[in-house]
């Protein structure tokens, strides 16, 4: 049995060649709402091979090449992925992020958890207990495989992962995803998108108090007027050209001061709503299941039972029990704020919200 998911038995078969891609879906966020929740809760689902922060990971080279038709070769495509970055060991280590670097729990591991593979970073450890011999595995396998498009390189990647921790259907989560959504509607059409929100305003505070949105959110703001969007439907991090080259800069000359510092309010709230606004041009056309984390967190049985039929066709009782145990309702944290510093969050906030309400998906008070 998975020693991660007791629920599940190890090595579903892989799919052989020739074979239709594995069903799947993308868990859509804009960062701090929630998505690391919803992560967990699928892993412990029988069909679900949960993929948390791959794409976030693999860092500026996640969506490259991204013309019609490019190819990449095995070795390439691996090598992004195992080869450990100077910029994303800055922004998250067991250090800066204990609870999210799960790498960083492991007992005796291979790799300096400060200096890993991007995905042994989170990914891994997520789906095994000994994430190290994974590695190596799938490893061996992605280096051998001819020039494929970047997609079909995923693909093969994620009925390896199926082929060890068991899942029919895969579903990845990465966090601040949802600025990439039109580029991955693109790449994997078969996969259900699942747009998760959470109050622009407690999302934003608790973007302010994360070393990687607090990157992002600095970012967006002086690159921008160098023409330089992350968030950009062409040209957001992961896809745009200059990345791999801002990226290596950044990993050589430190970013200690940009993480150690909180945007202003104002900043984090426009932020959100920047993203939010993105996400939804990314989503014009889908009709994605739209999950409110603080529906989640109250009322999760019921949550948890539309999240499981719309990505797989069911919701075993076994998964419902154990999953519902996980989510804890939290105050919110931008109620608390005083008055004049919660108005300034509230109307940065704005132009997200309303964008949200005009297409309906908007939470209703309860």
């Amino acid at each position: 049995m998975n020693a991660l998911n007791p629920m599940r038995p190890e090595g579903s078969p892989l799919p052989a060649a020739g074979d239709a891609p594995m069903r799947g879906g993308l868990v859509l966020g804009s960062a701090r709402c929630g998505s690391t929740l919803v992560s967990q809760v699928l892993r412990l689902h029988p069909d679900v091979l949960s993929l948390s922060e791959l794409f976030s990971t693999a860092g500026p080279h996640a969506f490259r090449p991204a013309r019609p038709g490019a190819t990449i070769s095995g070795a390439r495509f691996w090598q992004r992925l195992a080869t450990p970055s100077r910029a994303l060991s800055r922004m998250g280590n067991p250090a800066l992020a204990p609870a999210e670097f799960l790498y960083g729990r492991q007992p005796s591991p291979a790799f300096d958890p400060f200096f890993c593979p991007p995905v042994l970073a989170v990914t891994l450890p997520h789906l095994s207990d000994d994430p190290d011999a994974l590695f190596q595995r799938i490893g061996a396998r992605a280096a051998l495989r001819p020039d494929l498009p970047l997609a079909d390189h995923y693909r093969a990647l994620f009925a390896d992962l199926a082929g060890d921790a068991g899942g029919k259907i895969w579903v990845e989560r990465s966090g601040g995803s949802l600025a990439a959504a039109g580029t991955l509607r693109a790449m994997f059409p078969e996969a259900r998108p699942v747009l998760l929100l959470r109050d622009g305003a407690d999302t934003a505070l608790s973007m302010r108090d994360y070393p990687a949105a607090r990157l992002a959110i600095w970012m967006w703001r002086r690159l921008r007027p160098l023409g330089i969007d992350l968030l950009g439907p062409r040209s957001h991090y992961g896809r745009g050209a200059l990345w791999p080259a801002i990226s290596a800069i950044g990993g050589r000359i430190g970013v200690g001061a940009i993480l150690s510092r909180r945007p202003s309010l104002k900043d984090c709230g426009a932020f959100w709503s920047a993203v939010t606004l993105a996400g939804l041009r990314g989503l014009d056309g889908a009709k994605p299941l739209v999950l409110h984390y603080e529906d989640l967190c109250r009322q999760p049985r019921s949550q948890l039972v539309r999240l499981g039929i719309y990505l797989t066709g069911r919701a075993p009782a076994g998964w419902l029990d154990a999953a519902s145990a996980l989510p804890r309702p939290r105050p919110s944290r931008a109620a608390t704020l005083p008055e004049a510093d919660r108005r300034v969050l509230l109307n940065a906030c704005e132009r997200g919200e309303f964008a949200l309400a005009a297409v309906g998906m908007a939470r209703r008070a309860s």
